[in-house]
């Protein structure tokens, strides 16, 4: 049995919540890959990388970030924070460019979108209810926190990054 793995739940949580279509050309081509970078795995693809041709698509990237614990009550039991890392980075299609992305408020766009398939689920995400007892922490809150707008660093390139937060409980046996 496999332990919980957050990183997961988050980019099936994205697809399956997403407002509106997934992000495609005219032809039904996707233009948005979901990356496991923790694996290193894209999921639309099956390609094991942790990067993605921007002239293919965006990438929409998550990887685990931290787990914080803390004892509560006299059964030694947590109250857990996990946080998993999130950034949206592709190129723009301007003036012709390669990229799949019209504009800085495209990209936002874009993010926000994927934040708010996540918020779809702020109480009582069930991350994975069929994980081994090892680690589980049945959560309680779904948070985004930290967005930010890092496209002012790059040249052509679009790129936001964000924080999910999970908290919850882990029961010990």
């Amino acid at each position: 049995m496999a332990v919980q793995d957050e990183v997961a739940w988050v980019l099936e949580t994205i697809r399956e919540n997403w407002p509106g279509d997934w992000p495609a050309d005219d032809d039904g081509t996707e233009r948005l890959y979901r990356v496991n970078r923790d694996e290193p795995k894209v999921l639309e693809t099956g390609e094991r990388t942790k990067t993605v041709e921007y002239m293919t698509a965006s990438a929409l990237g998550v990887s685990f970030g931290s787990r914080q614990q803390s004892a509560i009550g006299t059964e030694y039991d947590h109250d857990v924070t996990t946080t998993v890392d999130c950034r949206l980075k592709g190129l723009t299609s301007a003036g012709d460019e390669w990229g799949h992305l019209e504009s800085v408020n495209d990209a936002k766009r874009v993010a926000l979108s994927a934040q708010q398939a996540v918020l779809q689920e702020r109480s009582y995400p069930s991350v994975d209810p069929d994980a081994d007892d090892l680690g589980r922490v049945d959560y309680h809150t779904a948070l985004v926190d930290e967005p930010t707008n890092r496209s002012g660093e790059y040249m052509d390139e679009y790129f936001f990054t964000w924080t999910v937060r999970l908290l919850g409980y882990e029961t010990l046996p």
